[in-house]
């Protein structure tokens, strides 16, 4: 399916919101966060869109390459309101933002979010999610929410076959890109004015397939050895409640989790 973005095509997808557009970027956080620390009356809500990435970063640093044409790309400016410890409720948002985007085009059940910050479709990764904040001293400045979706990525014969997917894949049929990004960033939009609501908790709670099962943690500390558990709750900052074998329960802030077999 040819959908390729142009400036002129994005503009009558997304009306009045503010964005730039990139034939190839190394990474679009790091374009939004030039964008937005350069022109301090950037508008909530305003995004860059790249068609190509080529030096993108997931969680831990991991690389995010996206080929032309292939996934939705996009970093949106954000001005939250929100003290440094909740300020993962935007990752939250975001996840949430895409899950109401795509569950009404796929299965019931089908869907699922994976603490902290992956999208699932039958247990493969369809997209992730990367917050970043800026900081003048100790004060908050714009974050850029990253989200990026596979949309017609072809994972056969690579080692991401089993454990990554595309939306067209799991559909079965072609998705119209722009459609598909003026909705999610409406979404986005809107989970992002939510975050200070118990109930986007309790929502990102119901979405959570890490819950009530066994998990791997790989701790980020240098050193510190991965251990099993079972993922038992989150907290209203997001943390990740886990309960070891010995009964002890410990609290997750930074990690990644691995979900055992089901």
């Amino acid at each position: 399916m040819t959908d390729r973005f142009s400036t002129e095509s994005l503009r009558r997808a997304l009306g009045a919101r503010p964005f730039r557009f990139y034939e190839r970027v190394e990474s679009t956080q790091d374009v939004a966060r030039e964008w937005a620390l350069s022109d301090p009356a950037l508008p909530n809500g305003a995004v860059v869109i790249a068609e190509e990435q080529i030096a993108g970063r997931g969680r831990g640093g991991r690389a995010w390459i996206a080929p032309p044409g292939s996934s939705l790309m996009c970093s949106v400016v954000l001005h939250p309101h929100v003290v440094p410890e909740r300020l993962p409720r935007l990752t939250i948002a975001g996840g949430l933002a895409v899950a109401r985007t795509l569950a009404p085009l796929l299965p019931e059940g089908a869907l699922a979010l994976k603490w902290p910050n992956d999208v699932l479709v039958n247990g493969r990764k369809l997209c992730g999610i990367l917050t970043e904040a800026t900081w003048t001293g100790d004060q908050l400045g714009p974050v850029i929410l990253g989200i990026g979706l596979n949309v017609r990525v072809d994972f056969a014969g690579t080692e991401l076959a089993g454990v990554a997917t595309s939306l067209e894949a799991e559909l079965g049929r072609p998705v119209d890109r722009h459609a598909l990004l003026a909705n999610l960033l409406g979404h986005v939009y809107r989970q992002a004015a939510r975050i200070h609501e118990p109930a986007l908790i309790d929502e990102w709670r119901r979405w959570l397939r890490t819950l009530g099962r066994r998990v791997t943690v790989y701790p980020q500390a240098e050193g510190a050895e991965p251990y099993s558990a079972t993922a038992e709750d989150v907290d209203d900052t997001g943390a990740l409640f886990v309960r070891l074998d010995t009964g002890e329960q410990r609290r997750i802030v930074a990690a990644d989790v691995g979900l055992a077999e089901a």
